[in-house]
């Protein structure tokens, strides 16, 4: 097991003043110590930047400009990322428990080398809470069975490969599908 394996999270934002900071304590109070912490915000104007400047000691990098859409501010925060592992926690989003990260290193998912993990995602409503449960990977071909912000995704294959900026709100899948088609190891953790 790797113990000291550095896992880079991206956050992206844009005027997220009211989200931002449930995200950004879900990143800086997880207990696993090996964390480079990136956010891309897209130029926000309704103080997002004042949340981030708040937590800017405990942040790696962070830059707050206009960018072409999600896909192209996330393809900024990969090419920022120094980790083994890249994970996309955007604006709203927030990790389950501060041992979220220290449970799959502990459990030895990353042992085998794969080359994406990905797990359960617990979608919060008004009305309630829906777990999407992990999903086997033949569900591609009719929707994403990998949720994104679940997934951890070896830097090397992000660095190489990028979002394809052309899908407005697709990318992320097609970015995945890509990988499965390929045969990639993607393991269920």
């Amino acid at each position: 097991m790797e113990n000291d394996l550095l896992i880079s999270v991206v956050t992206v934002s844009y005027n997220a003043v009211t989200t931002i900071e449930q995200t950004i304590l879900s990143v800086i109070n997880q207990t696993y110590p090996h964390i480079e912490y990136i956010i891309i915000d897209g130029g926000s104007t309704d103080g997002t930047v004042d949340v981030i400047k708040k937590y800017a000691d405990k942040i790696v990098y962070w830059v707050s400009e206009p960018d072409k859409g999600i896909y192209d501010a996330m393809n900024k925060g990969v090419r920022e990322a120094k980790g083994k592992y890249i994970a996309f926690l955007n604006a709203g989003d927030f990790y389950y428990n501060q041992d979220s990260l220290l449970q799959l290193i502990q459990k030895g998912e990353i042992d085998n080398d794969p080359d994406v993990i990905y797990g359960y995602q617990i979608h919060s409503f008004n009305y309630g809470k829906f777990v999407r449960k992990k999903m086997p990977l033949v569900y591609f071909k009719e929707f994403m069975p990998i949720g994104h912000p679940s997934s951890f995704v070896k830097a090397d294959l992000m660095k190489n490969t990028m979002f394809d900026c052309s899908y407005r709100i697709a990318a992320d899948y097609n970015f995945l599908f890509g990988l499965y088609q390929a045969n990639k190891k993607i393991q269920i953790c």
